[in-house]
């Protein structure tokens, strides 16, 4: 019986990878500056959608790069060259922008399109491996791939050119979004859900409220503070003198005077309160509070607005209920 040939899997795996690295040093290193910059400015000063319209392989490419640019605020669908042509074409208006990623550039579902488009008034600008194909030619601004071949050993499967383009995407899609001053606040505004979502939470929106928190006169004492304190249930009171919040008494506070042996029924809160306590601000991202609690050893912290003025408290506790570690 013959013997199976054995198949280095691994080498074959890093010579695609090589291949692959080598393809996107050649398109970046072949890139036209003028191509580059006529595409981002085409895409920038777009009123209505960037709608991207492919198929196959490329097409894959596309929804991603489509999402991407959703994702980073900038308005973006896909959709399939063939359901286009049964309908979705009345999804595009001339107010958008279409972009079409075809490394052939005569994929004939896309090229069928280009009359009604062009009927239609939407501009079209492409990324293909062809400046003279039919699709880079109908194009507005269009960029030109240099690419020698595929990583496959037939030169044939979309591998080095599907990695190009989603190069190309994504450089795209980040270049008119910086340009457009997107902020790591949009970002996460984008990104309601999941961890990445949880990140972006500021400290205002799961901290206690001012109205809800405990304030203690100064002048009563230990034994009836903590009484006020323990109703509210946050393990910690802020002390007001003559109208204003002076310090904080919590129950770790309360543990050390018990081993000082302090007269809890007699001494006044404010004689043992924290003048120089720590707070953080309403706008700071409870991943960093979280950080410097860990850091700090302090599981509940004030919260204060822009103004200096307490709005609220942030415990561990709030933290942990929203899962944000």
């Amino acid at each position: 019986m013959k013997k199976p040939k054995k198949i280095n899997f691994f080498e074959i795996g890093k010579k695609v990878i090589s291949n692959e690295i080598d393809a996107l040093k050649s398109v970046s290193s072949g890139i036209s500056k003028n191509e580059f910059n006529d595409v981002c400015n085409f895409l920038s000063k777009t009123k209505g959608n960037l709608i991207f319209l492919g198929i196959g392989k490329s097409g894959k490419v596309s929804e991603k790069i489509s999402a991407t640019l959703s994702s980073l605020g900038k308005p973006s669908f896909y959709i399939n060259a063939a359901e286009a042509s049964h309908g979705d074409l009345g999804a595009i208006t001339k107010k958008d922008s279409l972009i079409i990623f075809s490394y052939s550039g005569e994929t004939e579902e896309l090229v069928d399109l280009i009359p009604n488009l062009k009927q239609k008034k939407v501009n079209i600008c492409s990324v293909t491996g062809n400046k003279n194909s039919t699709i880079a030619l109908s194009s507005v601004s269009h960029i030109s791939l240099n690419l020698e071949k595929e990583a496959d050993m037939l030169n044939l499967a979309p591998t080095s050119s599907t990695t190009a383009m989603m190069m190309i995407g994504d450089a795209i899609s980040v270049a008119i979004t910086n340009y457009e001053g997107f902020k790591r606040s949009d970002f996460g505004a984008n990104h309601p859900g999941g961890s990445l979502g949880k990140s972006f939470i500021k400290v205002k929106e799961i901290m206690i409220k001012e109205k809800d928190l405990p304030f203690i006169d100064g002048n009563i004492s230990i034994i009836d503070a903590m009484e006020k304190i323990s109703k509210k249930g946050f393990g910690l009171g802020l002390i007001k003198i003559h109208g204003f919040v002076k310090g904080i008494f919590t129950d770790g506070d309360l543990r050390r005077m018990i081993n000082n042996r302090i007269d809890l029924t007699s001494t006044p809160i404010k004689e043992v309160m924290t003048k120089n306590f720590k707070f953080v601000n309403d706008v700071d991202l409870v991943l960093d509070v979280s950080r410097i609690m860990e850091d700090k050893k302090i599981y509940s912290l004030i919260v204060k607005n822009s103004d200096k003025k307490i709005t609220g408290l942030i415990r561990m506790h709030e933290i942990l209920s929203a899962k944000i570690i």
